[in-house]
């Protein structure tokens, strides 16, 4: 019985309270391997502007601008879509990257047996992603490629290809009088790193935008016959008129630079 005693007062009894705690403690972890793996593929999506590389030689520096996404706003989409206390009604929102607390609180579950809150500061989020190239030879030999190509002209690719993002959660001290420690604090902190193409040929037709299309406009001097007055192009006034004498000309479309589209019927 006094041996019972014993490890029941040493050992049992503060491995049954542990248990939740560390039950809750996995359930966290478990949040940042998901939520390191989310802010990775955000940046595979959201890789123009500051997130993208930078090229260029003797202080040119041009970037893909594109779809663009700061940490600090994928930081925000991840305390509101993945560690606030939502429910089936909740759906993603624009606002969500300038959010500035979680919705509905953090998640309920995380909390000691005093019913302090694990995570209770929006700021005790940390996210980091890093973009670097993608790794092998034949990339070191394109980069200064495209660093050139850069520095000649209006010629951008985007050279990153490996992200990688570490979210960090930090979990607040346990409460003074709590039962296993006076001061018990975790940080769980995951990376995920993912290998991917985030710019493509195709792209908007915007002049704020990269897209091959946009950069290949210089290399095609009809193009500028696809200026537009008032909404109409200057060309479509000269084939008007050509057309009253020359039917076929209505057919002509100089200037016109298309990417690649393909047929609606491949794509059922």
């Amino acid at each position: 019985m006094i041996e019972l005693l014993i490890v029941a007062g040493f050992v049992l009894v503060p491995l049954f309270l542990a248990i939740p705690l560390l039950g809750k403690y996995l359930d966290v972890r478990a949040a940042a391997v998901q939520t390191s793996r989310y802010a990775a593929w955000e940046r595979t999506v959201w890789f123009g502007g500051d997130a993208a590389s930078s090229l260029g030689w003797f202080g040119v520096s041009r970037r893909w601008q594109a779809n663009e996404k700061t940490d600090d706003q994928i930081r925000r989409e991840i305390g509101v879509r993945h560690l606030s206390e939502t429910g089936t009604s909740d759906a993603f929102s624009n606002s969500d990257r300038s959010a500035g607390n979680f919705k509905g609180g953090s998640k309920a579950l995380w909390q000691d047996r005093n019913g302090q809150k694990l995570l209770a500061d929006y700021n005790d989020i940390q996210n980091k992603v890093d973009n670097n190239p993608a790794p092998g030879t034949l990339n070191k030999i394109l980069t200064p490629i495209a660093n050139f190509a850069s520095t000649l002209g209006p010629f951008v690719l985007e050279m990153n290809a490996e992200y990688g993002a570490k979210v960090t959660i930090k979990i607040k001290d346990i409460d003074f009088d709590h039962y296993l420690a006076k001061t018990s604090t975790a940080d769980f902190s995951e990376t995920n790193v993912l290998l991917a193409n985030g710019w493509n040929a195709n792209g908007p037709d915007d002049s704020a935008k990269t897209s091959a299309k946009q950069q290949v406009k210089g290399l095609v001097p009809t193009s500028i016959l696809a200026a537009e007055i008032e909404g109409v192009k200057i060309m479509d006034y000269v084939l008007g008129a050509l057309s009253v004498f020359l039917p076929e000309a209505s057919k002509l479309e100089p200037g016109k630079i298309e990417p690649d589209i393909v047929p609606a019927d491949r794509l059922k």
